[in-house]
């Protein structure tokens, strides 16, 4: 007997007119692809949301962009095709984790986003990832071409030389810290002046967030006395440790790396260290949402 390959609320064709749909994002492509007319490509797709309850397409400036669901959709469609081939090669032994590629800075990687991904990793599974560390330059030529599929990085960080969708995580402010036997350790709250002629760690020029604070001292003539720079803020506690200096740094997630000989003070500075996640925007992993959403619905 004759047996038609389909689901509750999909058959072969739709998962053919899905899966074109999202690879080309064109309804007339798709429909010339599949050799049918533009509105059967409507019709099936409308047909598909209304049996699965699941809303698989936006239209974004007359761009069809493919929800979360849709993409899970896909990725089990890929699997459906990707299956059929091995079994016609004979060549079906191949792992099936699903893979994403997660690159961040040095002190978000450390102090958060390691230990939320592992925890991310324990609740869903079957995910496998590969974790980088770079400086914020490099994470940006990363993503851009396509050697990462998720970058946590500062919201300063996207130049718009890439097609980067961005999702805004935290803004921290910016304080101070300095060790405990330091000579501003009994002031209460210190203002930018107080950092006029001591020593500072600095970030170097690299880091965003060195423009900021420079053109800020500028603003109020203060002239620190810098006696380090560093790439980033774990560096710089290295250096407040030994009281040689004291640094400015972002209260989260610097906060969670502090020992007992540091402390910390508010300062009299509107600077804040705003975060987001960047994901490419053609990205076809469906577990890019699925891992920025977790991470947004974090509670630090």
């Amino acid at each position: 007997m004759k047996q038609n390959l389909s689901i509750r609320w999909a058959s072969f064709r739709d998962f053919e007119i899905v899966k074109t749909l999202i690879e080309k994002g064109s309804v007339t492509l798709a429909a010339e692809i599949l050799g049918i007319s533009q509105p059967a490509v409507s019709k099936a797709i409308a047909n598909i949301e209304g049996k699965s309850g699941k809303t698989l397409f936006l239209r974004e400036k007359g761009k069809l962009i493919p929800t979360k669901d849709a993409l899970f959709v896909y990725k089990e469609i890929q699997n459906i095709f990707t299956s059929l081939e091995r079994i016609d090669d004979s060549n079906w032994n191949i792992d099936s984790k699903q893979v994403i590629r997660i690159i961040t800075t040095p002190t978000i990687a450390y102090s958060f986003l390691a230990p939320l991904t592992a925890n991310y990793m324990k609740e869903r599974g079957n995910i496998k990832v590969i974790f980088s560390v770079v400086n914020s330059v490099d994470m940006l030529n990363e993503i851009r071409e396509g050697r990462a599929d998720i970058a946590l990085g500062n919201a300063n960080i996207n130049n718009n030389l890439a097609d980067l969708k961005e999702y805004p995580l935290f803004k921290s402010k910016i304080i101070c810290i300095l060790h405990k036997n330091h000579e501003l350790a009994d002031k209460e709250k210190l203002t930018i002046h107080d950092l006029n002629y001591r020593n500072l760690i600095m970030y170097t020029a690299r880091n965003i967030l060195s423009s900021k604070l420079k053109k800020i001292f500028s603003v109020n003539g203060v002239e620190p006395n810098i006696i380090a720079e560093v790439s980033d803020s774990m560096a710089a506690l290295h250096f407040v440790r030994e009281n040689i200096g004291i640094s400015l740094v972002p209260e989260f997630p610097t906060c969670n790396l502090f020992d007992e000989n540091i402390i910390v003070k508010q300062i009299d500075m509107d600077i804040y260290d705003e975060m987001m996640l960047l994901v490419l925007n053609n990205s076809l992993n469906p577990y890019c949402i699925d891992y920025i959403e977790y991470v947004q619905g974090w509670d630090k």
